[in-house]
Parts: structure tokens; C-alpha cells; sequence
């Protein structure tokens, strides 16, 4: 039971005897798609989201009326998506083995289980909001902090400014939801719904390396430094592009307002 899993295969091999937990299991499959259909239509239906589209629209306006440009790229509320039962099984596989420098004792928090793999998580219900411009997703999340304060929820945000080169804001609001154990008996609790906020040119980026960084959130290696040496490499390419669009998005918002200075 020592043995560090290395693959998501083993993983699943060794937590069924360590943490009697069956991520094969079709009942388990059921039950986490259960409850997350569950958590995402009581998310969709809570207050905090029926009244996001005005509130939202009013910070269209007022953004515009201060900077003479549009705010979002399109959408003035998140498009809500699901976490997938394998992605969530495989971000267990991350916290519990990967990230965990304490195995073969539990990672902080306790590990992550099959009968918990629902509410472990902040991202089981995200969405994602994209700003034309660099200063959006400061201003964005400011206000989504307001409204959820305006409806007595807890919430949290904080900024992403990795090594590798992502940059956005995610912001995190607790909905009460009804959930339900194994046997379908059910019990209250409370979930985050996570919203990232981007801009245009990191989120292009993002739709075409997503699939990169999955592979690398896998990977077991420990060096972390190394990569930046590596010109040949992928990950050399991707975060440093990355890093050149959030240079080049500031050098965009500086011409905007000195343009909207000389107009004025």
C-alpha cells in the first residue's frame, strides 16, 4: 500500500484496496453524475445566478460609460459546464498522489474518495467569463464579490499568475445544494460554483493548449524550472507565448486609454 502509484491506472488499482474507493464502479459513475446534475440545476435556479444577467448588464454599462468600450467579448453571464466523472477521478489522482508530498500518509484535507469526489472539489460546476481587455477581469470580479455579498453568500476570489503563463481571476461563491450518499439517502451541504475570469487573447490561447496542460497536470516530474532552457519544447513555447500576450494586452490597454485621453 506504500508503493506510489505512478499512472492514473494504477491509481485506480491501488485506491480500491487503500481507500476502499471503486472508481470503475458504474454505480459510483451513476451516483457522482446524479449529483451532479443535481448540484447544477440547483446552482442555475439559486438567486445568485437568476439575477446575475441584470447585475451583469449593469457593469456592461457602467464599464462602458467610464472606458468607451465593451467589456465582455460576448456573453454577460457564465455558460455553466460540468466536471466529467474521469476528470474528476483524475484530478483525485493528482491531489492524493501527484501533489501529495506526505504520501503515503493523506495529503492536507484528507484524501479524496469516491464516497467524497462530489464536494472535494471547487470546480464541479464552473463557467467562465472573457474580458476584451486586461483590466476586465480585476473590475469583473470586484463586482461578482459585491453581488454575492448583496445576497448574503460567502465567496473568495484571488488572482492566477502561474510560472507556466495563465493568467486569470477565478472567484468562488458556496450554494447550499442536496446531496446524496450511495444508498440515495440525501444530506445538505454546500458547493462552490467557480468562475474564471479571462481576457480574449489568454483565452484563445487556453481553448488551444488545454489539452497540453492536461498532459502535463499528470505528469509525475519534479523538475520544475528546467523547461524554461528547453527552446525546442512545448512547454517553453506555450508559456512563454502566453507571457508575451499579458505583455502585449498591457501595452493594448495603455494605447486604449491614451486614445480615449486625447478623444476626451
Amino acid at each position: 500500500m506504500d508503493e506510489k502509484p505512478l499512472t492514473l491506472v494504477d491509481y485506480c488499482a491501488w485506491a480500491e484496496g487503500a481507500l476502499d474507493s471503486h472508481f470503475s464502479s458504474q454505480q459510483v459513475v451513476n451516483l457522482y453524475n446524479v449529483n451532479v446534475k443535481s448540484i447544477r440545476t440547483t446552482i442555475e435556479e439559486h438567486e445568485f445566478f437568476q439575477t446575475l444577467v441584470d447585475a451583469s448588464g449593469q457593469w456592461c454599462e457602467e464599464y462602458m460609460l467610464e472606458n468607451n468600450c465593451e467589456l465582455y467579448t460576448s456573453d454577460v453571464i457564465p455558460e455553466l459546464v460540468s466536471k466529467p466523472y474521469d476528470s474528476a477521478v483524475n484530478k483525485s489522482f493528482r491531489f492524493n498522489i501527484l501533489w501529495n508530498s506526505k504520501f503515503p500518509d493523506s495529503p492536507d484535507g484528507g484524501w479524496i474518495t469516491s464516497k467524497n469526489l462530489v464536494s472535494s472539489f471547487n470546480d464541479i460546476i464552473r463557467g467562465c467569463l472573457v474580458c476584451k481587455y486586461v483590466d476586465g477581469p480585476k473590475y469583473v470580479i470586484e463586482r461578482l464579490e459585491q453581488h454575492a455579498r448583496s445576497l448574503n453568500l460567502d465567496s473568495r476570489s484571488y488572482s492566477q499568475e502561474r510560472d507556466d503563463g495563465y493568467y486569470a481571476y477565478h472567484f468562488y461563491v458556496k450554494i447550499p445544494v442536496t446531496l446524496f450518499n450511495i444508498d440515495f439517502t440525501d444530506y445538505e451541504s454546500e458547493i462552490e460554483l467557480e468562475i474564471q475570469v479571462t481576457t480574449q487573447l489568454q483565452e484563445v490561447l487556453r481553448s488551444i493548449t488545454h489539452k497540453f496542460y492536461e498532459k502535463e497536470r499528470t505528469s509525475d516530474s519534479q523538475d520544475t524550472s528546467k523547461w524554461k532552457w528547453d527552446f525546442n519544447s512545448g512547454k517553453f513555447k506555450v508559456g512563454y507565448l502566453s507571457h508575451t500576450l499579458h505583455l502585449l494586452e498591457s501595452i493594448i490597454l495603455e494605447s486604449r486609454n491614451s486614445v480615449l485621453k486625447e478623444e476626451k
